[in-house]
């Protein structure tokens, strides 16, 4: 992914003011940086015709944590008898994410306003996850535990550790509204963007183990992962014309 990203971006910085110059398309070149519900990023870009502009950029989630509780179960071998109990499961936002997107102007160059199409890719994993209980700790091996993470069952091992994540489709669409360009009419301009990145249904996945699916489950984290199936994306930006 990061090798089609930097192809775009050789391509618009090597035959954009050369190739199309003549004709006013791909005849600029902006960089930006922004910030935020995807964290930090920066972009390049350039326009394609007086309604079109095109950027190519990477946004970067720091390692943001928290903590969240998740209902376990543990049965003993040999018996249906089951265990319950809660295991303090740690999450780390941390992500890498790029972007294609053109943003049209409906008003060509007589106002900023605009609607951006395009996609996200890479960046899958939406949170990294794992704990540990003391409570069943040495009893796993003899038997069988889980720890319910959305609709899934993430199994805990003879340690009493559960690691794994949640993730979701590796290509996002993504539809937005805002003001500003990406390649500023002026050396310095600002944008201000308000969008949705569509994720899809998200999915627990575990780092050992076999991950078990659930039906008819109710917990803290399937509220959250069948919220997120969009995710809102609000931006500001800092642009800048190199030529």
């Amino acid at each position: 992914m990061k090798k089609v990203l930097l192809a775009v971006i050789i391509a618009i910085a090597l035959f954009g003011g050369k190739a199309y110059g003549q004709l006013g398309v791909f005849n600029h070149l902006g960089v930006g940086a922004n910030v935020g519900s995807e964290g930090i990023g920066f972009h390049v870009a350039t326009p394609i015709t007086d309604f079109v502009q095109l950027r190519a950029g990477a946004s970067f989630m720091p390692g943001i944590t928290f903590t969240a509780s998740a209902d376990g179960t543990f049965t003993a071998p040999g018996t249906s008898t089951s265990q319950y109990f809660e295991m303090d499961m740690k999450g780390d936002l941390k992500r890498t994410q790029f972007d294609v997107i053109f943003n049209v102007y409906p008003f060509g160059r007589l106002n900023s306003l605009f609607v951006a199409v395009g996609g996200y890719f890479g960046g899958e994993d939406i949170v990294k996850i794992k704990g540990h209980s003391d409570e069943i700790a040495g009893m796993i091996e003899s038997g069988k535990g889980y720890v319910e993470i959305g609709d899934y069952n993430i199994p805990v091992d003879e340690n009493g550790n559960a690691s794994g994540g949640i993730s979701v489709k590796n290509f996002r669409p993504y539809f937005g509204i805002g003001y500003g360009r990406p390649v500023p009419g002026s050396r310095l301009g600002f944008m201000v963007e308000l969008g949705v990145q569509l994720h899809g249904k998200m999915k627990a996945y575990t780092d050992y183990g076999t991950l078990e699916i659930l039906d008819d489950v109710d917990n803290d984290w399937k509220d959250v992962m069948d919220k997120l199936t969009v995710y809102p994306v609000l931006k500001f930006t800092l642009s800048g014309k190199i030529f």
